[in-house]
């Protein structure tokens, strides 16, 4: 058996002459008022045949059979859906540049940090670099390491979180920073001390040239000014998780008194029973 081939369903055959006729008088009633008569147009489905005054150009009574081709007034809409244009595209992600966040303390704090270590990196570098050969050079290449990462790591921070991409990403910004912070203030605080007892206790560095032991002084006190920032920051983030989560046991606390003593079980029913927060 073969199967009957397709076949398009017509409006004429779904409603009576009667029923689309009385479609488009609801449709015209529906037409702004202010235009005017000669404005209007008779339009109809195509395959409905409604044409104004009966006379359409599919035969007797005005109708095209379906699959066939328009007729005089009808709306071709899938020819017009072609000729619109693509939509635009849209960005993957919106990026914003909130520099009040610069004034906020976090801000300022990550800014200052940053401009520390930029400087104590530049100042070691400066002095000592990776090839000049100088006394104690290990200590003068972990300060630079300490300032280069700390330098770039939070100057990145912040730039996520001025562009507010820290709403995007499925990523604990502050726990990142507060480790962060900790891997600042612990180098940068070795680095600096060693550096500084380098210059000033070494008998290697009794005879050094004056602007070598400036440098590598300014270098150590940059040092130790991003460790006491990042100290700051620390403690700051450590006491905004602290208070998050004294906030959050709080609010356990306030929806477990609101659940029905049904819901709590046998023990809490009881007057004075104690209230287990996990």
């Amino acid at each position: 058996m073969q199967a009957a081939p397709a076949r398009y369903v017509s409006v004429s055959e779904l409603y009576s002459t009667d029923e689309v006729e009385l479609l488009l008088d609801e449709i015209r009633e529906l037409e702004p008022t202010s235009c005017r008569g000669e404005d209007v147009q008779d339009f109809e489905i195509a395959g409905s045949g409604c044409v104004s005054g009966g006379g359409g150009a599919g035969g007797a009574g005005g109708r095209s059979p379906a699959g066939t081709e328009l007729t005089e007034h009808s709306w071709d809409s899938h020819a017009q859906y072609r000729r619109a244009p693509p939509p635009p595209p849209r960005p993957l992600a919106p990026l914003y540049c909130r520099l009040r966040y610069l004034a906020t303390p976090q801000g300022l704090c990550t800014l200052l940090l940053v401009a520390w270590c930029t400087g104590a990196c530049a100042c070691a570098w400066s002095g000592a670099g990776l090839r000049a050969r100088v006394p104690l050079a290990p200590r003068l290449r972990l300060l630079l390491l300490a300032a280069l990462s700390s330098a770039l790591l939070h100057a990145a921070l912040l730039v996520v979180r001025v562009a507010r991409l820290d709403l995007l990403l499925p990523i604990d910004f502050d726990k990142l920073a507060l480790f962060t912070s900790v891997w600042s203030g612990l180098s940068l605080l070795s680095g600096g001390l060693l550096t500084l007892h380098a210059v000033a206790a070494a008998p290697e560095y009794r005879h050094a040239p004056p602007h070598l032991a400036g440098l590598l002084y300014s270098a150590a006190g940059l040092g130790l000014g991003g460790a006491l920032a990042s100290a700051a920051q620390c403690a700051r983030l450590v006491a905004a998780r602290a208070q998050w989560r004294v906030a959050e046991s709080r609010v356990v606390i306030v929806c477990a008194r609101h659940v029905p003593r049904r819901a709590r079980g046998p023990a809490a029913a009881r007057p004075g029973a104690p209230l287990h927060v996990p």
